[in-house]
């Protein structure tokens, strides 16, 4: 029976245990083993590296561990059934993380393309399908070392543009980008803002203001087979002004490829859970052999009610369709252990005096100490060439994996 309010039983048992083996218990119980015959003296750098070794090669037995019991049945105990504990163990590197969809150029977004929608994007032909969208300016080529075509604003205030129609894809994600040098814009005149932009079905991109140079981008849905895509540049209080444009492309997106994890620590990867106005949806994985296939099928095609993705590295996943846009991606992952480390001091005659304060513990289960204890003379064994010691660490480590597997 549960003494107590459940209130408070809850509200202890959702705290964040720390559940960790020490690592200076761990090291001297093996300097006391591996030094009660003279077999030789471990130093901290040495264990250091046993020490990840052996809390690597701990953490991915777990895996297979798993696969091994979950083909066997389980018992109704409430601590041995080795299954749970086993996923007991596991629950510590546990995550979840949190993608946001709506902001297109947030960093950790990256994209693949199809092929240029925009066939003289870098100017090295002229600018024959470039047209007039009014008579505020003149539109040229310029013929310099870095061909371009140049904008030049000939009414006192006005703004002039010229546009290139665009086959799209309706219901398909395109980026639209252009280097645009606006150092021959001035905004003196009447305190006014000389500015060049490209725009794309209307929604303008970030603007270049007078005097600068840069790229500007942006994103957009195409909701039909065909659009516009504008150059333009506005000079108020100013003529003869210029802008040169250059490297124009319009893009359909093909795919969204994630950055799920920018520390790296993803290990491996879960559930991915796509929400959206408090819908739930799981995504399918797909491999990458069968991604052209199922996306190129009409019955199917990933959709937003049915998204999939193939999973390009440990970190990286690729998203369909590409037109989602609104909510979120919640990923389930299981995070590499943090790297151990016996941190110390030294004092008289250069003997190392443990630190607690820069420690870091083992990040492994707190049963694992026996474990780690053993793997560890195992190694320190093998790099001394201690037959006996390795053998010991060797047998210790068998008998402890024979006595959970019987």
């Amino acid at each position: 029976m549960i003494v107590g309010s459940p209130v408070g039983w809850l509200s202890f048992h959702n705290k964040n245990i720390k559940m960790a083996v020490n690592i200076n218990t761990v090291y001297q119980t093996v300097l006391a083993i591996a030094n009660k015959e003279q077999r030789g003296y471990i130093t901290p750098q040495e264990f250091n590296l046993f020490a990840n070794q052996a809390q690597m090669e701990t953490f991915e037995q777990y895996f297979y561990d798993i696969n091994q019991f979950s083909r066997l049945p389980g018992n109704d105990t409430e601590y041995s059934d080795m299954l749970n504990v086993l996923n007991e163990k596991i629950a510590i590197f546990q995550e979840l993380q949190n993608i946001g969809l709506e902001t297109f150029d947030e960093p950790g977004y990256l994209f693949t393309y199809g092929a240029q929608a925009v066939v003289d994007g870098g100017f090295d032909a002229g600018i024959t399908n470039w047209s007039d969208v009014n008579s505020s300016g003149t539109a040229s080529y310029d013929t310099s070392s870095n061909p371009a075509i140049r904008l030049t604003n000939n009414a006192n205030g006005g703004s002039y543009q010229v546009s290139q129609s665009v086959t799209t894809v309706a219901s398909t994600l395109y980026e639209y980008t252009a280097d645009i040098d606006a150092t021959h814009l001035n905004d003196s005149g009447n305190n006014a803002t000389a500015e060049a932009f490209i725009s794309f079905k209307g929604k303008p991109s970030n603007k270049i203001a007078a005097g600068y140079s840069g790229t500007v981008s942006g994103y957009v849905d195409a909701t039909g087979v065909g659009t516009v895509l504008k150059l333009r540049i506005t000079a108020l209080g100013n003529t003869n002004d210029y802008a040169k444009f250059d490297n124009v492309s319009v893009k359909p997106v093909s795919s969204r490829k994630l950055s799920l994890d920018s520390a790296g620590s993803i290990y491996r990867l879960g559930t991915l859970i796509y929400e959206n106005n408090g819908t739930l949806v799981e995504v399918d994985k797909i491999l990458p052999n069968e991604a052209l296939y199922i996306v190129s099928s009409p019955l199917t095609r990933p959709t937003a009610s049915r998204p999939a993705y193939v999973q390009n590295s440990e970190s990286t996943i690729t998203i369909y369709p590409s037109n989602l846009t609104t909510g979120y991606i919640s990923c389930n992952y299981i995070r590499k252990p943090k790297t151990c480390n016996w941190a110390y001091s030294t004092i008289n005659n250069n003997q190392p005096l443990y630190d607690s304060g820069n420690s870091v513990d083992f990040d492994l289960h707190a049963s694992e100490e026996v474990t780690l204890v053993n793997k560890i003379l195992e190694l320190a064994g093998i790099s001394m060439q201690k037959q006996d010691l390795q053998q010991s660490g060797m047998s210790k480590d068998q008998k402890e994996i024979t006595q959970q597997k019987s």
